[in-house]
């Protein structure tokens, strides 16, 4: 025993001084008696323990792209069926203005770009147009959605088979949402009573 300690059977390999167990550095020289343990061992794995661990964290990892997949083709159609639901509305709000003739409401609350596609007149005229060779809507049933969310804002185009009292027709309504509600940005109509009358 030395000073009340086990000394070791090790000595210095740099001054030949007698080493404590568990010492790092010489008392005498402060040379290196033993490298000091590392905080975290490092394993080395086997080659079937690293496949095994890769694979799992590929399984995994395709987990997550399948539901984040899955979470976006919600969005899609929850945001497509919500886009519908809107533009269903603005277009019976659309037939009523047009059945009673309030062509200059239909221009008022409508997009600046519908506002801008012609003068007002103009536009009085073809609204007018459409509902003197078709009449009143009767029947509207929407075949084509397509949204495109952007960061200038959401357009909606729904495209319509409709059924007035003079004949069908296909309507295709753009749509700007603002807010809740929806704006006319472009209004295109196709029917063979516009050839023959």
């Amino acid at each position: 025993m030395m000073d009340g300690k086990i000394a070791s059977e090790s000595l210095c390999a740099q001054c030949g001084a007698p080493t404590e167990v568990g010492q790092i550095f010489c008392k005498q020289c402060g040379g290196t008696v033993r490298p000091p343990a590392p905080l975290v061992t490092s394993a080395t794995e086997s080659p079937s323990a690293q496949a095994k661990r890769q694979w799992i964290s590929w399984k995994w990892s395709l987990v997550a792209v399948v539901l984040l997949f899955g979470y976006f083709a919600w969005q899609m159609r929850s945001g497509m069926s919500a886009a519908a639901r809107l533009s269903d509305d603005a277009v019976r709000h659309f037939h009523s203005q047009l059945d009673s003739e309030a062509y200059a409401d239909i221009v008022r609350d409508s997009d600046e770009a519908f506002q801008n596609s012609a003068n007002s007149e103009e536009i009085i005229k073809f609204l007018k147009g459409v509902h003197s060779k078709l009449g009143a809507a009767r029947v509207v049933t929407s075949t084509n959605v397509f949204v495109n969310a952007s960061t200038s804002g959401t357009i909606i185009r729904v495209m319509y088979k409709s059924t007035f009292d003079q004949g069908d027709a296909v309507e295709t309504f753009t749509w700007k949402k603002a807010g809740d509600a929806l704006k006319l940005v472009r209004y295109d109509i196709n029917s063979n009573v516009f050839v023959v009358r």
